[in-house]
């Protein structure tokens, strides 16, 4: 069994990882864009890993504060965190659900 200690160590860690990934794929995305590059698999390892991660182990981090409170910066970057996140998976789920009513026509 893992202390508190380590294990906020760890959501710690998973919540900078994920943030850090994220730009990255951003970046990639971007500059993909730009150079024409296929994207495909960049968006969905964006939307549907590193995104959920992020959101999930920043709102876990932002709840644990055993043994003792982290600095005020490190709460700020999850609130940050948690928040574009969570945009971004709500924005997501309302694409699914447009398209699940069939509010998006399709190719012509």
């Amino acid at each position: 069994m893992t202390s508190p200690l380590t294990f906020r160590r760890m959501v710690r860690h998973a919540f900078v990882m994920a943030a850090s990934a994220t730009l990255v794929c951003v970046l990639w995305v971007l500059v993909a864009e730009v150079m024409g590059w296929y994207q495909r698999p960049m968006h969905i390892l964006l939307s549907f890993v590193v995104i959920p991660v992020a959101f999930l182990s920043s709102g876990l981090f932002l709840c644990l504060r055993v043994p003792v409170d982290p600095p005020a910066w490190e709460r700020r970057v999850a609130w940050v965190v948690f928040f574009l996140s969570g945009a971004w998976l709500t924005m997501l789920v309302m694409v699914w659900g447009a398209l699940s009513r069939g509010m998006f026509p399709g190719p012509a």
